[in-house]
């Protein structure tokens, strides 16, 4: 009786179960007959170079802002790709003692901490002695100070005495730290600067007419403003040398009883500029000033190096600069990250083909009066593809010229997602992945067959249970009646 009812459970189950399981299959074969007949349409793949003309101005003839400054050079680069808003004779040689300088406190800020103390030799002491800073404080060889003190005074008051404090620090003699200047210029490709001391002075030959007119002579240290600027924006990318540049003042406690109070001579720039400029260097030689600045106009980061400039001139002239590029530029997206790349589309080895999105959003400069792009670009491949192609994998780039030369590489990636094989379960899947509604369904079902076996278990299980219990039951039954 008992093996007759737990094999009448058996079969009713399983036959329960079958059914549901058939009626889902058929179903699911319903639904991806058509979808599994179908095969591919491929078209040609796109080049892995391909030039495609796109609709744009033709108009150049505006293309940087009309400044009037005093300076006989000067030059406004943006921080992002390093080009040029305003320019002026940027590639004549020059000495300019603020880069000698710059240098000098860039590599200070790379190889030493700024606690560290540095002993005054007798050099720097004759050069502190020529000095009258705002400080009040007076430097005195055998003296120590802390790298904090000796780079703000250079930065605030242009210290010839910090200058060469520093570089003995370093380099024990100047003439060894000089080496270790021209290594660090040609390291960031400045090929228009020679270094031949820490302080900016200049260096003619050696004469021995004494009637030559000095003027005629040629300096023999000298650089550009094209070089200035890479240099400047060395600088302000120097997480330590940026923070004393961007300082207008501040107090410093040296020893136990001396207290230092250091002002930037631009420190009026912070105000006067409504926010734009953020730091700078002052420099000055034969009543001729030489000048770095930083800041932002309309979110754009700038910096600005100016030579040979008037000293009534100078705070004005970093602002006419500043205020120039703000009045002139904006910072507009190039493309927006999503966006569809309308030139071209590619396609996997096996014919699959796939549209092309932005991956991300790139901004650029421009005239706010011109888009500042050429009418070509330049699509650039990276297949051929197989699958699997994720929606995040770079596919390929596309290059924007703007009228200056400058090229800006933005990536492109698939605008879906392509499953690993060409298979009946692959079309399936894709379908799923196109079709949000069928998806849905078939989720619904899976719930639904999920509740209805679990239900059959339950129930199961349910009717196993009495028929234990009725077993143990008639057993004792039995058992009484012997």
């Amino acid at each position: 009786m008992f093996n007759r009812e737990v094999t009448m459970v058996s079969v009713s189950a399983s036959r329960i179960i079958a059914r549901i399981l058939l009626a889902c299959c058929l179903s699911m074969i319903a639904g991806f007959s058509g979808l599994a007949l179908q095969t591919p349409q491929p078209i040609a793949a796109a080049s892995s170079a391909t030039e495609l003309t796109v609709p744009s101005e033709t108009d150049t003839s505006i293309l940087m802002p009309a400044i009037d400054q005093s300076s006989e050079a000067a030059l406004v680069i943006e921080t992002n790709r390093q080009r040029h808003l305003f320019e002026l004779n940027t590639t004549i040689s020059m000495n300019i003692p603020a880069s000698a300088k710059l240098m000098t406190a860039l590599i200070a800020c790379e190889r030493l901490s700024l606690d560290t103390q540095i002993t005054i030799s007798s050099v720097a002491a004759e050069a502190a002695s020529q000095e009258q800073p705002l400080d009040g404080i007076t430097i005195n060889s055998g003296d120590k100070y802390p790298l904090r003190y000796l780079l703000c005074r250079l930065i605030c008051y242009d210290s010839d005495a910090a200058a060469l404090a520093i570089a003995e620090q370093i380099a024990n003699i100047e003439d060894q730290f000089v080496e270790l200047m021209n290594a660090k210029a040609a390291n960031l490709q400045m090929t228009g600067t020679v270094y031949k001391n820490c302080t900016g002075q200049p260096v003619y030959p050696e004469i021995s007419d004494l009637s030559v007119d000095i003027q005629i002579l040629k300096d023999q240290q000298f650089t550009t403003l094209e070089d200035m600027a890479i240099l400047a924006y060395q600088a302000v990318s120097n997480q330590t040398l940026n923070e004393i540049l961007a300082t207008p003042s501040q107090f410093i406690i040296l020893g136990e009883s001396n207290l230092a109070f250091l002002q930037n001579r631009l420190s009026d720039l912070w105000t006067r500029s409504e926010g734009m400029i953020k730091g700078a260097f002052y420099c000055e030689w034969m009543n001729r000033t030489y000048m770095v600045a930083f800041g932002s106009a309309n979110t754009i980061s700038l910096v600005a190096v100016t030579a040979a400039g008037s000293r009534s001139e100078a705070e004005n002239d970093l602002i006419a600069l500043f205020q120039g590029c703000k009045n002139f530029y904006v910072s507009t997206p190039l493309v927006v990250a999503g966006d569809p790349f309308t030139g071209g589309k590619e396609q996997t080895i096996d014919g699959e083909v796939f549209g092309l999105v932005y991956k991300q959003t790139v901004y650029y400069v421009r005239p706010a009066s011109s888009l500042y792009l050429k009418d070509t670009i330049l699509y650039k491949s990276f297949g051929p593809f197989s699958r699997p192609i994720q929606r995040s994998m770079t596919v390929g780039q596309v290059t924007f010229e703007l009228y200056d030369g400058t090229k800006i590489a933005v990536d492109v990636v698939p605008d879906r997602q392509i499953l690993s094989s060409i298979s009946i379960v692959d079309y399936a899947l894709n379908e799923l992945q196109r079709n949000s509604n069928l998806t849905i369904l078939l989720v619904i079902c899976g719930c639904l067959l999920i509740l209805v076996l679990f239900w059959q278990v339950i129930a199961c299980a349910t009717r196993l249970t009495r028929l234990i219990h009725l077993i143990i039951l008639e057993k004792k039954i039995k058992s009484s009646n012997k």
